[in-house]
């Protein structure tokens, strides 16, 4: 597996394991869509590692897979493969995620809603 699969894999697994696919997907998404903007760094574990945008990642220990939750680990595999080779676009664009009962305040800016998660 190369490195940006890996982030993007872990990446998907701590912010929308048990979410529904189409979640998930959009969590790559935004990770995807900061990698192209000029305020976010270049490629995909720069966007995971920047500091204060996910509250898992602490150091580069945090991007190991995880030793739990094999099904999810392998399901976020899965998704992050599939979105590597096949882009999908079901954010319109969204630089951020929150969860729904967070995210409220960002409505003039919200793209859309999947799952637990508003996207804007």
């Amino acid at each position: 597996m190369n490195e940006a699969i890996l982030c993007l894999s872990i990446a998907i697994f701590n912010e929308s394991r048990g979410e529904p696919t189409k979640g998930q997907y959009a969590v790559a998404e935004v990770i995807h869509n900061r990698s192209k903007h000029d305020d976010f760094p270049k490629g995909y574990c720069d966007v995971v590692k920047q500091r204060g945008q996910f509250s898992w990642y602490k150091s580069s220990k945090d991007l190991k897979p995880p030793k739990h939750d094999k099904d999810a680990w392998n399901d976020s595999v899965k998704v992050a493969n599939s979105f590597y080779t096949n882009k999908t676009n079901y954010t319109k664009g969204a630089l951020y995620f929150n969860s729904n009962r967070l995210g409220v305040r960002f409505n003039k800016q919200l793209k859309c809603k999947i799952g637990k998660h508003v996207f804007f």
